[in-house]
């Protein structure tokens, strides 16, 4: 896919941005009340969000997780690691095949939330672990919190692995991955969320605007 075309359909899906957002902002506003679990999860947020502005920034953690994502994405895609570096400086995946979801993955998903809810189903199968419910909450929360907050860090700086992509077209994966990711977690932790409902608003608000859009734009081309 060309660099143009990429480009071309990342201005076409700003409507989708749009839609994404509202649709998950239409969800929340369902939120009537908090019980322990909920309270659990945000303070686990709001934890990592102090540890961030007040203390420090794990940088480190933060490109293993990234760098691991790459590694994970590859094996997916049947490719082979070559190499795996990480450093304060940096990180680096080298492997035998590259692609959009490759590139782009450590972006997309939550690494440490994925090994966490990972562990916790694992864990369950052979423990009774519903004691530390309100632990994995508290860390699910954290890691969350984590990732969202540091890959805003991180694209503030133009990462070789969106130049790669194409930057614009990257940028609006990222923001549709997030987005949805935090819904579908968000809607297991708030018995008022529905990810369905999410879906659906978003696939509607988004045909609304594009409809509009063409009527619009075939009424003009008609009428000159």
């Amino acid at each position: 896919m060309g660099r143009l075309l990429r480009f071309f359909l990342a201005v076409l899906s700003i409507p989708f941005l749009i839609s994404v957002s509202y649709a998950l902002y239409d969800e929340l506003g369902k939120i009537s009340s908090l019980g322990l679990n909920q309270k659990y999860f945000l303070l686990g947020a709001a934890i990592y969000l102090v540890v961030h502005i007040v203390f420090f920034k794990m940088n480190l953690l933060y490109v293993f997780g990234h760098e691991l994502a790459h590694a994970v994405a590859t094996i997916i895609s049947f490719g082979k690691i070559k190499s795996f570096k990480v450093s304060r400086k940096g990180g680096e995946v080298k492997a035998t095949k590259t692609t959009i979801f490759i590139n782009l993955a450590p972006y997309f998903f939550p690494t440490y939330s994925i090994l966490l809810a990972l562990v916790w189903i694992i864990a369950g199968k052979f423990w009774q672990v519903d004691d530390f419910i309100y632990g994995f909450l508290f860390l699910l929360g954290f890691t969350l919190a984590f990732h969202f907050i540091m890959t805003v860090e991180f694209l503030k700086i133009k990462q070789p692995d969106l130049l790669r992509t194409g930057y614009l077209f990257s940028l609006v994966l990222i923001y549709l991955a997030n987005i949805s990711v935090a819904a579908f977690i968000v809607s297991f932790i708030f018995p008022e969320v529905s990810f369905k409902s999410y879906l659906s608003t978003s696939y509607t608000f988004a045909r609304d605007v594009y409809v509009s859009f063409f009527n619009q734009l075939f009424s003009v081309g008609s009428s000159s």
